[in-house]
């Protein structure tokens, strides 16, 4: 992997995308914006061998840097592993329909592990269907700043955390925002409980694809659909290292059935949404063909208000919970 002709200067932000074809207007229109709130920065984006060239043919930018999948580790690699470790995993066949968007987890993790190794540079996890809106603090000093949202709570990827990581932190909310971030140090501790001891891309992506998925077959827990998310293991690796309040952050999500206007753009950042994510790629009506469509003023509207009025009774919630030290597993 030939990257060591980029600049990285210590001010520059790095980030880190995987994604397919149809996220391409996506990357961009978030390329532009992030073009308007840092200065410098560098952004990886992995995808299927197959469409490499298309990639680099829409991504000339001079921040781009676009990776082949099979650079870290093919498709047909990662399902053999998962062939292996399964046959005694009483649901094989629901965990292997969604196998591609635990290989895109398995991706992110090994770029970044193999990225913070070999240059030792802070790196943010940015999802490709998302665009940020607001202008972010992703660090502070040598830790990763902590964010974290009510939306979203899957009991059982901290299940499958607690014994990737020994434990888990006692009060914690999600961390899936679309977005997180992990320094060299952070990193570094992350590795060290999860034994992940090489240097190559490639050994990296086979020993987190055989222990992410020996350690699920081992909870065995009943299948809901998601049984890992990369968020959560770096948020609550983390909150680990380093105890404190997550940052509660309002980002648009559910609900929209067609894409924003620069205007509606506009205002989300005013009233302090960070980001806004298009979940286009979902088998129902209001995803199909998101992209294709405006989203209306009214229905716009009606969204941003929902949205401010949970994220304010969470807020509430949130602080409450977190003075007195609720555990939220049990």
């Amino acid at each position: 992997m030939k990257l060591d002709k980029i600049n990285f200067s210590e001010q520059k932000l790095n980030i880190c995308q995987v994604s397919l074809k149809g996220n391409l207007p996506i990357i961009i229109t978030n390329y532009q914006k992030f073009k308007k709130f840092y200065e410098d920065f560098n952004i990886f984006v992995i995808c299927p061998k197959k469409d490499l060239r298309y990639f680099k043919k829409k991504l000339k930018y001079d921040e781009f840097t676009v990776i082949s999948e099979d650079q870290i580790i093919s498709f047909p690699k990662f399902e053999k592993i998962f062939y292996t470790l399964s046959k005694r995993y009483k649901f094989r066949s629901l965990f292997k329909k969604r196998l591609s968007w635990y290989y895109q987890q398995i991706l992110k993790l090994a770029f970044v592990f193999y990225f913070l190794q070999k240059f030792q540079k802070k790196i943010i996890l940015w999802d490709a269907d998302t665009i940020i809106v607001k202008k972010i603090e992703f660090f502070k000093g040598d830790f990763s700043k902590k964010f974290g949202t009510f939306a979203e709570f899957h009991k059982s990827y901290f299940e499958t955390n607690k014994i990737l990581l020994g434990k888990i932190p006692k009060y914690f909310i999600s961390s899936v925002v679309q977005f997180g971030s992990i320094t060299r140090n952070e990193c570094k501790i992350l590795m060290n409980k999860l034994n992940i001891k090489s240097i190559k891309i490639n050994v990296i992506a086979r020993n987190l694809s055989s222990l992410i998925m020996k350690r699920i077959f081992l909870v065995n827990s009943p299948y809901n659909g998601s049984l890992f998310s990369e968020y959560e293991l770096i948020g609550n690796s983390n909150i680990l290292i380093k105890p404190g309040k997550q940052k509660m952050i309002a980002n648009l999500r559910k609900g929209l059935k067609g894409s924003l206007s620069s205007k509606q753009l506009y205002f989300l950042s005013i009233l302090n949404i960070t980001n806004v994510t298009y979940e286009h790629t979902h088998n129902n009506i209001k995803s199909r063909g998101m992209l294709k469509r405006k989203l209306s003023w009214f229905d716009f509207i009606i969204i941003v208000l929902k949205t401010k009025l949970k994220f304010y009774y969470n807020l509430v919630k949130h602080n409450i919970l977190f003075a007195l030290n609720i555990d939220k597993m049990n």
